[in-house]
């Protein structure tokens, strides 16, 4: 068997370093903690590009009763920290708010988070969701989170799936350092959250980071409001991936919040 030369496994490593340090930090991290594909057990649908939204379930005779615990654990923690200074003071961080009135802030304790990977505690979620209000920031509602690669029966243990809304960000093609705005933002964007490019061969081929699944699955609980599990009531029928995607407030929050991730971070 012939062995490579010492000197073209250096030069090979060299290149591989180089080309690892072409990508922005954020990315990198992205990649390492996130999911290795987008395949999941889990009946779901896409929507656009970058979004997978978990389908109703069959309802169990339990599922309301679980439901109602866990809305009353979600309005019991919004109590406790109505005051925002409350969320900080026990560890809770803001995740690049954008300072206009409006915008929905996840105040994340990725201590906690990390917990959840493994166990979800209903008193302690990983995430609370502040709005920003002319009065000030306001405590609305919770976010839950399951590793990526959970299966229908874990989603389910955690919140319904005949009730809650689960969701997870997929397909995402991670740019090199110092791209033009215009590759990031707008109608002609190609990289992130809102590009065009949505499978790994044209990640590859545009010389970007591919990254299946953005870290992992995620439920939002909103005790006080109409719609009380995810922002998402809608019509979500397989066979009709883009349904609601321009409408949904959610994919357009998500949207700007990596949008505005990828802006600072570069």
């Amino acid at each position: 068997m012939i062995r490579p030369a010492p000197l073209i496994l250096m030069v090979a490593a060299c290149a591989n370093s180089v080309s690892a340090q072409d990508f922005p930090v954020w990315e990198r991290l992205l990649k390492h903690y996130s999911g290795k594909t987008d395949e999941t057990p889990v009946p779901s649908m896409k929507m656009g590009r970058h979004m997978q939204m978990s389908l109703k379930g069959d309802p169990a005779p339990g599922d309301p009763a679980r439901a109602a615990a866990i809305l009353a654990a979600a309005d019991a923690v919004l109590t406790r920290y109505r005051d925002v200074q409350s969320a900080v003071r026990d560890g809770y961080k803001p995740f690049f708010p954008t300072g206009r009135v409006g915008e929905e802030i996840h105040y994340t304790n990725y201590r906690v988070r990390r917990k959840e990977q493994l166990h979800v505690d209903y008193d302690q979620p990983g995430s609370i969701l502040y709005k920003r209000t002319a009065e000030g920031l306001k405590a609305v509602g919770v976010m839950y989170t399951a590793p990526a690669d959970a299966s229908p029966e874990r989603l389910d243990a955690i919140a319904p799936l005949s009730i809650a809304t689960w969701h997870r960000h997929v397909d995402f093609c991670g740019g090199q350092k110092n791209l033009p705005a215009g590759e990031w933002f707008g109608p002609n964007a190609r990289f992130g959250p809102q590009g065009s490019i949505h499978t790994e061969e044209a990640c590859r081929a545009a010389q970007g980071m591919w990254i299946p699944v953005v870290l992992n699955w995620m439920t939002h609980v909103y005790p006080n409001e109409q719609d009380q599990w995810g922002g998402m009531d809608m019509d979500m029928e397989a066979g009709a991936p883009d349904a609601g995607t321009e409408r949904n407030p959610l994919v357009i929050y998500r949207s700007a919040v990596w949008a505005r991730l990828a802006s600072h971070a570069r």
